[in-house]
């Protein structure tokens, strides 16, 4: 058995692995998080065989991590890097190591799932948008501001938008009857907007149709206004993880 962990900028989400099949995903904020809140929530008595770890919320959690996992099992777990090339995925990078490992492992755990052209979308944060053509190329991506960042931007670098935003309400409409849902709104189909775009140049590129999958804690706000067909996967890095171990072992 084998224990993956996602360590996001916000969340941790983490999963066990074993003899092919995968549990579901569990996930938790770990802002303020100590040894004993990492074990209580992530670690427990069955110690698995290996621990691989995707980690882009700075190193204060990873020693978090490391430590109690060497205390409860004995050995240290595998923080995961990013390659040039691994489960059937090629960095579109020219320095690979500077792609962020969690799109990394995303792309790896799209291609394990689709074999055509596709977009990859992480929404938290930060929203990711990275495109692999059907040969397992990647093309590159953009980052931009997530919702709750976007929003969050708005108000604390303005004084008018803030103050008139105390109160309102939202709407899955795009124009928006009050300051608060106009920033809301905003925010939201501008990320839808940015998809749809990136999945429009992805199949005027390729002169396909591609798939879009999204995955990432921030899609509930950004579903209803995404208007290109998409699956929706939870775990993808951490399926990710499962496809770099498993190819390890062999």
């Amino acid at each position: 058995m084998m224990l993956l962990i996602d360590i996001g900028n916000t969340r941790i989400k983490w999963a066990r692995s074993h003899e092919g099949s995968f549990d579901e995903q569990s996930a938790a904020v770990h802002r303020g998080w100590t040894r004993d809140d990492f074990v209580t929530q992530v670690l427990s008595s069955t110690r698995p065989g290996r621990v691989l770890i995707s980690n882009v919320g700075g190193e204060s959690i990873a020693n978090i991590a490391r430590e109690s996992i060497d205390a409860l099992y004995g050995f240290e777990p595998e923080f995961v890097l990013p390659t040039a090339a691994a489960g059937g995925v090629r960095s579109g990078y020219a320095n690979p190591a500077q792609l962020g490992v969690d799109r990394w492992l995303a792309l790896i755990g799209a291609r394990s799932i689709e074999s055509r052209a596709l977009c990859v979308v992480s929404v938290g944060t930060a929203m990711t948008v990275d495109a692999m053509d059907a040969t397992g190329q990647h093309l590159g991506g953009v980052i931009v501001p997530g919702p709750d960042l976007m929003v969050s931007s708005l108000f604390s670098n303005t004084n008018g938008i803030a103050q008139r935003a105390q109160q309102g309400s939202t709407r899955n409409t795009l124009f928006a009857d009050n300051t608060l849902g106009a920033v809301r709104q905003g925010s939201c189909h501008a990320l839808a907007a940015l998809i749809d775009r990136s999945v429009a140049s992805l199949q005027q590129h390729v002169q396909t149709p591609p798939a879009l999958l999204v995955t990432g804690g921030g899609i509930d706000e950004l579903r209803s206004a995404i208007e290109v067909p998409f699956r929706e996967i939870p775990d993808l890095v951490l399926r990710g993880l499962a496809v770099l171990a498993d190819r390890s072992q062999r």
